[in-house]
């Protein structure tokens, strides 16, 4: 049986996932649990998975807790809520990328996916407005696509990449969703399962790109 890791397993969609892999994927799951995320937490975590690893899928993301609320206009940035913003969702999942990209196979294809989002597109970006969430998803796209960019020296089977898992009914959506038509607000099912197909479809010549749920290929 193939080898996954989710990380990120407190959320919504990373439980969905665990879920969902578990019927074709040995899958080991990290949560606040068993880490605080730090860089030797990590390693320690690394040295511990099954490998090679098939399939790793990122799902650490903030958009709002009881600190943040997304910026509606310029007055409402704050520098420590740009940290905040820049540390969960950009500089963590960057730090789980150097643990757990050199546990990807060699031997056949494998693929580690980060949960980004559609308004991390700069070129999609016609509302403004989220500052904070925006600007970090938008860091981790470039965090990937350099990752993607050094991994394809060392590893021809990886594709390391991004993906817009659609606005999922969860409690980070839900502040938001009164504007979100209904057919367009997803379970969390149905977007664990679409991750999983659009992970199952990729190769290494998809590396370094941004998808949507669908599989189209996103904007940066």
């Amino acid at each position: 049986m193939k080898n996954a890791l989710v990380i990120g397993v407190d959320g919504t969609i990373g439980r969905a996932l665990l879920s969902g892999l578990k019927a074709d994927f040995n899958v080991t799951g990290i949560s606040r649990k068993n880490t605080d995320y730090s860089s030797a937490s990590l390693a320690t975590i690394a040295g511990q998975v099954e490998q090679p690893v098939q399939l790793i899928i990122c799902c650490i993301g903030v958009l709002h807790n009881e600190a943040l609320t997304p910026e509606k206009n310029l007055k409402h940035v704050s520098e420590q809520q740009l940290l905040d913003y820049f540390r969960v969702n950009s500089v963590l999942p960057m730090l789980c990328m150097q643990a757990f990209v050199p546990l990807l196979d060699k031997t056949q294809t494998s693929v580690y996916l980060n949960l980004s989002a559609m308004v991390g597109s700069i070129e999609d970006n016609r509302l403004g407005g989220w500052y904070g969430y925006r600007s970090s998803k938008a860091a981790l796209n470039m965090l990937t696509k350099t990752t993607a960019i050094e991994t394809a020296r060392t590893n021809k089977q990886a594709c390391v990449a991004t993906i817009h898992p659609g606005t999922t009914k969860s409690a980070m959506s839900k502040p938001f969703s009164g504007s979100v038509e209904e057919s367009k607000y997803y379970s969390p099912e149905q977007s664990a399962e679409r991750i999983i197909n659009v992970a199952g479809e990729l190769s290494a010549r998809d590396t370094g790109r941004f998808f949507n749920w669908n599989g189209e290929q996103l904007p940066w």
